[in-house]
């Protein structure tokens, strides 16, 4: 989002190479009288190599004391809002703001903090096509893209987003590069790298040589070029194999080679060299082909590769290059993991202190609410009571004197005698429903887990989780198709966060469609696109009008291999999830939400919990087929739980 927004205002952006080196490269570009970023925008929590020393402290630092005119601008990516002694605290250290996470709710206001830093004027219009279209793409994925380069860019675009701990450098003017061309096209390679990119990206060699022409001549080849590791060997336009560098610089230094090889065909010396040639698939991962590489005899291990491609396409692999790219996504692997690894620790004591607390909080409400539940019935006993005492002043001695006529004219007493007892219902009912949520709460807290599993009732779990969501339910149409289901084994507060999840995550698809009339007909359209019979201007006013935001929940027996299941679905009608994303939706971090709204861990969770703790299965569906067999746009999952044996 800050590359887009700030890219539309014609400010060149980049990173930082290496974080730890972000002071080193400041530094050296200082010494050398190169530009100097305009400004820096950092994380404020990032540490040097994992220890306890902030980087920000010490970059704000360095400003302040090697170049005045460079500010900095701190971002604290846990925190939604920022205190006042927060920003005293970033401005005390020498920064010029501090801004909270971003996100597209307040990128507008990011972006006018970094633009009055960087003296320039916001163009309201651009900077609002920008944001729109970041909004667009999270919608509208490439569909026009080849599968596999697709699902590179979406792995890269994910890692992007885990690893964005990394200061971004904002310039008015272009950067002087002082790196050779080598190193450039290196990082530059590098960059384009995923963790599963085939070795058809990496730098191949394509030289032919036919074995009629001299020796002379593929020596002139090696001299022409002193990185090419490899010629293609052919036979009148028939592959034949491949004469690596090394193979034929050791068959040259032989006695009398010179005199022998280099003034005939290739054929005699190509006979002389023994080939054991390691041929692979364009298409095969970087990982795989180092492998099999590294897997070869010890005299063979550093001689290239050939690598066959699309249109038998015959290519030179270095084995310099594969291990330099094996090398660089095993880093880009470690740091995914260590990225994973301290984000799941931060939400699973997350987690841990949000269930502490609503313990303790579901604890303290239960006895207030229990009392005035409990007494509610008394009170409304005394009323009646009361009412009965009246009744009979009434009838015995009237209402015809003047100041009791005029004091029940006053507090009308006909409309009090009637609504006070519905007063008083309507608090009972209240505070019913409000200790049933206290109950839910303090399941789903773990107050009163169990070690070992307990009848449960589906229904219950799933009407539960509707109450805890009820305040976002208000302008979504909840329909119900129950049926009477058998118990079956389970923990209850797990469930319960099972479908509080997949309610959750419908609601959100729900809410975000309706914010956006353009997709609402988009999907209209979808539907409408075999009946060429529907010709009407007013078209898409009909479809906005007809799309309501629904949730379906479905309960069924199921019978699958032969075996009777509880089927629980929980159906939307969303825009549903893209094909070619729908492999992925269980994987841990992987999210369809924007960058900051979703963690990824919600689903991965779910099935965690329906497959290995209570040996059921989560079956995801997009589109699916309604009640009536027709087949609707939007995401259906499917809780499939085994009877239970009792």
């Amino acid at each position: 989002m800050w590359h887009n927004v700030l890219s539309s205002h014609q400010l060149e952006v980049w990173a930082s190479p290496e974080t730890e080196d972000l002071l080193k490269l400041l530094d050296q570009k200082r010494l050398l009288k190169q530009n100097l970023p305009n400004l820096i925008i950092s994380d404020i929590g990032i540490r040097y190599g994992g220890g306890t020393s902030l980087l920000a402290t010490d970059l704000c630092k360095w400003c302040a004391d090697h170049a005045p005119e460079l500010k900095v601008l701190l971002v604290n990516p846990r925190q939604s809002q920022i205190k006042d002694v927060e920003k005293r605290w970033a401005n005390r250290r020498g920064a010029i703001d501090l801004l909270p996470k971003i996100s597209l709710e307040n990128l507008n206001y990011a972006f006018n903090v970094a633009a009055q830093a960087l003296e320039i004027e916001v163009n309201a219009d651009v900077l609002t096509a920008s944001i729109s279209n970041i909004k667009l793409q999270q919608y509208q994925p490439d569909k026009g893209a080849v599968k596999g380069k697709n699902i590179r860019q979406t792995a890269t675009q994910e890692l992007a987003r885990k690893m964005a701990m990394i200061p971004l450098m904002v310039m008015a003017s272009e950067p002087e590069l002082k790196l050779s061309n080598d190193d450039l096209s290196i990082q530059s390679l590098n960059r384009q790298l995923a963790l599963d990119s085939p070795i058809s990206e990496l730098n191949l060699y394509n030289v032919k040589i036919d074995l009629e022409q001299t020796g002379e001549f593929a020596r002139q080849l090696f001299k022409d070029d002193p990185l090419l590791p490899a010629l293609i060997i052919y036979d009148q336009d028939k592959y034949v194999g491949m004469l690596s560098r090394r193979r034929f610089f050791e068959c040259l230094s032989r006695p009398y080679a010179l005199e022998l090889f280099t003034k005939r065909a290739l054929r005699v010396l190509y006979e002389q060299v023994p080939v054991d040639t390691l041929q692979l698939q364009g298409n095969m991962s970087i990982v795989m082909a180092s492998q099999l590489a590294l897997g070869r005899a010890n005299d063979d291990i550093y001689e290239a590769v050939i690598i066959r491609l699309e249109g038998n396409i015959y290519a030179v692999l270095d084995v310099h290059d594969l291990l330099q790219a094996q090398s660089y996504i095993h880093e880009l692997a470690t740091k995914l993991l260590r990225s994973q690894t301290q984000t799941t620790m931060f939400q699973t004591e997350k987690m841990a202190s949000l269930g502490q607390i609503v313990a303790e909080v579901s604890h303290d409400i239960r006895n207030p609410v229990s009392a005035i539940y409990g007494n509610t019935e008394c009170l409304l006993t005394y009323i009646e009571g009361v009412m009965k005492i009246l009744r009979a002043y009434e009838k015995e001695y009237g209402t015809s004197a003047p100041t009791i006529s005029e004091t029940l004219e006053e507090v009308d007493w006909d409309f009090v005698r009637s609504d006070l007892p519905q007063v008083v219902r309507s608090i009972q009912s209240s505070s019913r429903y409000l200790r049933r949520l206290v109950d839910t709460l303090q399941s789903l807290s773990h107050m009163e887990d169990h070690a070992t599993a307990e009848p449960l009732d589906l229904l219950e779990c799933v009407e539960s989780s509707l109450m805890i969501l009820s305040g976002r339910i208000r302008d979504v149409q909840i329909v119900k198709n129950y049926i009477d289901l058998p118990k079956t084994d389970g923990f209850s507060d797990r469930i319960i966060q099972v479908f509080m999840n997949l309610i959750s995550n419908a609601l959100d698809a729900l809410v975000d469609l309706k914010s956006h009339p353009d997709l609402i007909i988009q999907r209209g359209q979808l539907l409408l696109k075999e009946d060429t019979l529907v010709e009407r201007s007013n078209i898409q006013t009909d479809i906005e009008i007809a799309w309501q935001p629904m949730l379906m929940i479905t309960a069924a027996i199921a019978k699958i291999d032969s075996r009777n299941w509880i089927s629980i679905k929980v159906s939307d009608n969303g825009m549903g999830i893209p094909k070619e994303i729908q492999n992925r939706i269980f994987d841990s971090f992987f999210t369809t939400k924007g960058q900051g709204q979703g963690t990824g861990l919600g689903l991965a969770i779910c099935h965690q919990i329906i497959t290995q703790q209570h040996q059921g299965k989560l079956v995801l569906r997009s589109p699916y087929l309604n009640n009536q067999g027709n087949v609707t746009i939007g995401t259906e999952f499917e809780v499939l739980l085994p009877i239970a044996s009792n």
